[in-house]
């Protein structure tokens, strides 16, 4: 339990004012004189006291002395410290009007939601690891194993292969729930991810990964899903804000431990094992992690789940467009400062680590901006400046260029990720979004896959990894346009405004009831 106290100096109307149950972090309701305890809020425990000490002079503007006392506990498993200092801040804050924070929703968040949100970020860590792990370390395997640039990228096309896993069990989110699934993904993504340090050959590594990728890029989807169909509408970037940073978290661990890769020949290997560390966390999420509450309520209405296939085209269309081009930008990286550029495994590391600093800032950023002023053109904008960005730094041949480029195509790339990854949530129904997920991560993982081959087939061609790159540029720069112009906007509008067969949750009204859940998902009976 945390202790907070301050004391203030009010007169009689800041007493009665002090005196009203809060509604703006938590709903209170009264639990003794000048005592009131929680009704709603992102606390498993909570408890406000007043103690009034003394009054001086007369009349309306008296000096009344006010001690507040808090005892509580965030409902934020895991992140809690990073949020900390901000709650305290806000439980101190004298104005209690409801309002959006640039770290917090308007509306009131319960328990249950805030819980959630915190361990799907916990599982969108070990996801991020898992994710980038392969891209990470094939220029090292492929040292070990002695094979070139275009068997790095055919290989690494070859694992997307797995997404056709997710695509299949992606759809039974839809019917058996959120939670089963991403338990059950994360569970198996690591043990074949950890498989993978005992590879004899890039065609065995490339196998086992095959499967670990697969599994994670559905991961990464239903993290994702079950994140911004659970918050509130104002808050849906600021959401995927939080799932991108945990997501990076667990890239850039990935990152600090590649200098293994110096210590000795297959030194690579010790990265792939690092995930068994994660199946005591696993088991924890497993005993907390609650369903969300939109599916639950489609499952209790039995809503029906049309698919409006113009939107799919639209959004399937551009994320096949656009990873043709991110995906082989992102993944050769490292072949690019190694190969071309000379660097070791440890000064990899440093430039992936100091560049990818200020995209920390750069998500949140984001995420507010998304939420407040609209996806399309922030979106859209952050994207086409990021592959510029991206561009320039294949052409460089180091020095401040390098650095100063790769960190902004970094950056504005992160920004874009909470205004746009939304969409995929958005526009399709609760009982649908699982198998609509899986098919447009298969299609998106398709284009990433054709842009790896044709680069690396480039970049033997012409003996320019940089230049291979640079062919295929103009693609997310027509997406961007594409984003604008055909795009809705979805900031600001509950997903049922676009998806009418979908039950409204009774909490859209900020001062709602939230549902009970069981960590199964099936709803409680009434206490």
């Amino acid at each position: 339990m945390a202790h907070l106290e301050h004391t203030v100096i009010v007169d009689r109307d800041g007493l009665a004012r002090l005196r009203e149950p809060r509604l703006d972090l938590l709903i209170e309701r009264r639990d003794g004189p000048d005592a009131w305890t929680i009704e709603r809020g992102p606390f498993r425990r909570y408890r406000r006291e007043l103690v009034v000490e003394d009054r001086v002079g007369a009349g309306a503007a008296d000096a009344i002395t006010v001690t507040e006392r808090y005892d509580y506990k965030l409902a934020l498993p895991v992140w809690w410290p990073y949020l900390w200092f901000l709650f305290r801040g806000g439980l101190r804050d004298l104005d209690r009007t409801p309002r959006r924070r640039w770290w917090w929703p308007r509306e009131v968040v319960g328990a249950e939601t805030s819980t959630l949100i915190a361990l799907l970020g916990t599982v969108g860590m070990m996801a991020g690891y898992m994710g980038v792990l392969i891209g990470q370390t094939i220029t090292f395997a492929a040292n070990d194993f002695g094979v070139d640039d275009d068997d790095q990228a055919n290989t690494l096309a070859a694992v997307r292969v797995g997404v056709l896993i997710s695509m299949v069990l992606l759809g039974r989110a839809d019917r058996r729930g959120r939670r089963p699934l991403v338990l059950g993904f994360a569970l198996t993504a690591i043990l074949f991810t950890a498989s993978g340090a005992l590879s004899t050959s890039m065609l065995g590594l490339g196998a086992s990964q095959t499967v670990a990728r697969g599994l994670t890029t559905g991961l990464l989807t239903l993290v994702t899903l079950a994140a911004t169909e659970e918050v509130p509408a104002s808050s849906r970037a600021l959401s995927i804000s939080f799932m991108t940073l945990t997501t990076g978290f667990g890239a850039a661990l990935v990152v600090w431990i590649l200098p293994v890769a110096d210590i000795a020949t297959g030194g690579w290997r010790i990265a792939f094992l690092v995930p068994l560390v994660f199946l005591p966390l696993l088991w924890w999420i497993a005993r907390h992690l609650p369903e969300t509450r939109r599916y639950v309520a489609a499952e209790i209405h039995n809503a029906p789940a049309p698919i409006n296939w113009g939107r799919f085209a639209l959004i399937a269309g551009t994320a096949f467009v656009s990873f043709a081009y991110l995906s082989p930008a992102s993944q050769l990286r490292n072949e690019f400062l190694r190969g071309d550029l000379g660097f070791t495994a440890t000064e990899v590391s440093t430039f992936q680590l100091l560049v990818s600093l200020p995209a920390t800032m750069a998500v949140p950023i984001g995420g507010i901006m998304a939420d407040r002023y609209g996806r399309r053109w922030f979106g859209a904008g952050c994207l086409a400046l990021a592959v510029i960005c991206s561009a320039i730094s294949y052409q460089s041949s180091g020095g401040w260029v390098l650095w100063v480029t790769g960190g902004l195509a970094v950056s504005l790339s992160a920004a874009s990720v909470p205004a746009l990854r939304g969409y995929q949530t958005e526009l399709f129904p609760t009982r649908a979004r699982g198998r609509v997920g899986g098919l447009i991560d298969t299609i998106g993982v398709a284009g990433s896959a054709l842009g790896l081959v044709v680069v690396g087939q480039l970049a033997v061609r012409w003996d320019d990894l940089g230049s291979a790159i640079g062919a295929l540029v103009a693609l997310p720069l027509v997406v961007a346009i594409v984003i604008v112009v055909a795009f809705p906007e979805t900031a600001k509008r509950e997903l049922e405004d676009f998806n009418p067969g979908d039950p409204r949750l009774p909490d859209t009204d900020p001062a709602g009831p939230e549902p009970n859940r069981a960590p199964s998902g099936r709803p409680r009976p009434p206490s």
